[in-house]
């Protein structure tokens, strides 16, 4: 059942991803929504959940977007390493580990895509890219990780014996 309904929620995060966050700018950057998502999702809910969600996620958005199609899965795999920070459980929280795996995420998702513009030949000047785009995109997905965790933990109701914060 929390599958089907992480599977609805991310087809929402990608269609809210490619129709309204483009005429969103956070310090010039346009968040991501379907990473912030995922990320939460992730740091919440069940990692065999996060198997399944990550690679949909990634199938929707490439579907979606202008993107070549398999590179928007392939941006978000990492994420599926990332969520062993979790498993790790290295404070009580579940927030700390999210913060750290939205921006671990948003690095590795922009470096992955700025990577395949420089394969096909966009030129690409790394240190402007760094400031302009990276650091912006963690500030902008954590910022916007707030809200949607606190909507991610009160859907989980059911896993009672986390802590919330």
């Amino acid at each position: 059942m929390a599958v089907g309904i992480g599977l609805v929620a991310v087809t929402f995060a990608a269609l809210v991803q490619v129709s309204v966050m483009p005429s969103f700018s956070l310090f010039g950057v346009q968040p991501n929504f379907l990473i912030v998502l995922l990320a939460a999702w992730v740091s919440i809910r069940y990692r065999r959940e996060a198997f399944v969600l990550i690679p949909a996620g990634g199938l929707v958005l490439g579907l979606l977007d202008a993107e070549p199609l398999g590179l928007a899965m392939l941006a978000l795999t990492p994420l599926i390493f990332l969520a062993e920070i979790r498993e790790m459980r290295l404070v009580e929280s579940d927030l700390l580990p999210a913060v750290i795996l939205v921006a671990l995420a948003t690095l590795s998702y922009e470096i992955t895509i700025l990577l395949t513009l420089a394969i096909e030949g966009e030129h690409l000047n790394m240190w402007t890219s760094m400031l302009d785009v990276l650091v912006p995109a963690v500030m902008a997905n954590v910022l916007l990780l707030l809200p949607v965790y606190g909507v991610v933990r009160l859907a989980s109701w059911d896993m009672r014996q986390q802590r919330a914060f």
